[in-house]
């Protein structure tokens, strides 16, 4: 039996963009959950904690931060922060954004800046557009523009996760993961991966590992993981039931496997997150 995580959709009241002060965060919001669009965080000062798909994510200071579409993430703690919160649709950000975003999921969504860096000023233009009732939407969206390609300019100038957007091997990767999400339960293997892209398994980690840092397999077990993750927590199937879910017809291969890339055995995570599963029945 699954235990549903609530699923937010259409929340932004008609507009591709919404822009709100970080001080909304309540009870209510701090609730796991998910939603359809982007969300981004941009902080002056103070500190902000929130888990995204399992991971903290820790704010101090001048930070920018990302969630994308489908992401499970829950609001922790704040303290004394001052900034905004920009929620934006998928369809109101270019593709390329998107894709630098994609390759950033689950290693880099956030970032330290100087609390002179101009994505404030820009931030703060927005919120003045925002407040005006005949604002332009061509320039709401220029400035949203402008503040997203900042973001994903920040984040991916964290080091080690540098790379050009336009070489061949940044679309193999983003074809590659693309592919991982879609078949990580009945395809495990680079070799396979590597068929389906026409090219060699050692090209194919070359390239993943240049532009994110880490190789073929990483990718496609951190997948794997997280998914046994999430129906640990979110569901009430056994060990030997989501070994079959994800693919293993061994449920020992796969409970060493788990235990071998999250640290503890799958029951020892159930057990820890209790208090999430317990919340969402």
């Amino acid at each position: 039996m699954k235990k549903m995580i609530p699923s937010y959709r259409n929340q932004l009241e008609n507009s591709a963009v919404r822009l709100m002060p970080l001080s909304v965060f309540n009870e209510k919001q701090s609730e796991i959950h998910r939603d359809d669009h982007y969300m981004f965080i941009i902080q002056k000062k103070g500190d902000f904690k929130l888990e995204v798909d399992f991971n903290t994510i820790e704010l101090l200071g001048p930070s920018l931060c990302f969630v994308g579409p489908g992401q499970i993430h829950q609001y922790v703690a704040q303290k004394d922060n001052e900034g905004w919160f920009l929620f934006a649709e998928a369809g109101s950000i270019s593709e390329s954004y998107q894709e630098t975003m994609d390759m950033h999921q689950w290693l880099h969504q956030s970032v330290n800046v100087n609390d002179n860096d101009w994505i404030f000023d820009l931030l703060v233009l927005l919120a003045k557009i925002e407040e005006d009732t005949a604002r332009s939407p061509a320039i709401e969206r220029s400035l949203t523009d402008a503040a997203v390609g900042t973001i994903v300019s920040r984040i991916s100038e964290v080091p080690g996760s540098g790379f050009r957007q336009d070489c061949q091997r940044y679309s193999i990767t983003r074809q590659f993961k693309k592919l991982v999400s879609d078949h990580f339960r009945n395809i495990k293997q680079v070799q396979q991966y590597a068929e389906l892209l026409t090219i060699t398994p050692l090209y194919l980690n070359e390239a993943v590992k240049e532009v994110t840092g880490y190789p073929a397999s990483f990718w496609i077990q951190q997948k794997i993981v997280w998914e046994a993750r999430r129906l640990l927590v979110y569901t009430t199937m056994d060990v030997k039931q989501i070994a079959f879910e994800l693919g293993y017809d061994d449920p020992v291969y796969f409970s060493r496997f788990f235990k071998r890339r999250a640290g503890k055995t799958a029951s020892e995570f159930r057990t820890e997150n209790h208090d999430l599963s317990h919340h969402h029945r």
